[in-house]
């Protein structure tokens, strides 16, 4: 029952920004979920926590669009050390945007064929293997999936080409770069 009302959340939208959805079973149960992101200025807030954490440069003016936030949508972040991408990940739920972490090539691959997503956000090296984000890109395309990937990296300006090449659609480096490609090409589709 709960995950019919997940998955009417996750699809539905509403003028807002948020969604709603209800179910009843007659006389038994009756749920209603209302689902809303925060709004932007908490979600500019955790870029600039993100920023500040990564020992970089704070952004200098505010770094969301409301107008490329109001989308819902399922994300697959995909990194071996996911509690060093609180920020982040706060940011883009504050937006409204369910994130799906997972480890390793292994277990992103199993939630793709579980799941749907919008958008895969991956590092580029997991647990010694420096090709690992390179491999799940190619492994993803080869599996006919075409939803965006978004490589999220320190020194991205070196890496951009080749992963660009293995089928990614954007490399970057900075939370606010981070949240903004990711919303805007949410919002793009």
């Amino acid at each position: 029952m709960l995950v019919v009302i997940a998955v009417l959340l996750w699809r539905s939208q509403s003028h807002g920004g948020g969604a709603e959805a209800s179910i009843s079973l007659g006389e038994i149960f009756t749920a209603a979920v209302k689902l809303e992101p925060q709004d932007a200025s908490s979600a500019d807030a955790a870029v600039r926590r993100a920023a500040r954490e990564r020992g970089e440069p704070e952004p200098r003016t505010q770094t969301v669009m409301t107008a490329s936030t109001t989308k819902l949508a399922r994300i697959l972040w995909v990194d071996d050390y996911p509690d060093g991408n609180l920020y982040e990940t706060v940011a883009l739920e504050q937006l409204g945007k369910f994130v799906t972490k997972a480890t390793s090539t292994a277990a992103a691959l199993r939630y793709l064929d579980e799941l749907d997503f919008a958008l895969i956000i991956t590092d580029v090296g997991r647990d010694g293997d420096h090709q690992a984000g390179k491999d799940l890109i190619r492994r993803v395309r080869s599996g006919g999936h075409t939803l965006p990937i978004v490589v999220y990296t320190v020194g991205a300006a070196r890496r951009r080409a080749a992963l660009l090449e293995a089928g990614a659609d954007a490399v970057v480096h900075m939370p606010d770069e981070l949240v903004h490609d990711v919303t805007s090409r949410l919002a793009a589709r």
